[in-house]
């Protein structure tokens, strides 16, 4: 698997076991992670640290699932808010979902459980040059 990913990602998903594997491929890669349990504490760290360069969002979530945070993030007038690149973090992918998705502003997905390789090919789209 590729390394040198020049990334800081916050990725947000309430099952502790899916941020501890997304937390060891970004390691291996050389990526910053840092991590939320749901929309409102996805909220609370972007607005206080604007240097993410893209967001994993659990679609569902307790207290604020995905796309209603993401849905408040694109709310914001600050370009940060309206260019960061979110991507969904869902189980399936049902056609209407995807289209809530896609409504609320979240660029992509990918499905869980995830491809490592797959993975690496979305993020290194944001990377810093």
């Amino acid at each position: 698997m590729e390394t040198g990913l020049k990334i800081n990602v916050l990725v947000v998903d309430d099952n502790q076991i899916n941020r501890l594997l997304i937390n060891k491929v970004m390691l291996k890669w050389g990526a910053n992670a840092d991590f939320a349990e749901n929309g409102v504490q996805a909220i609370t760290k972007l607005e206080s640290n604007r240097n993410y360069d893209v967001v994993l969002m659990d679609v569902y979530m307790p207290e604020m699932g995905g796309v209603e945070a993401t849905r408040i993030i694109r709310s914001k007038k600050e370009s940060y808010f309206q260019e960061l690149p979110i991507i969904a973090l869902t189980a399936s992918i049902l056609t209407s979902e995807q289209s809530d998705m896609e409504d609320a502003g979240m660029n992509d997905y990918i499905v869980k459980p995830f491809d490592p390789k797959s993975l690496f090919e979305k993020l290194s789209v944001y990377q810093k040059v």
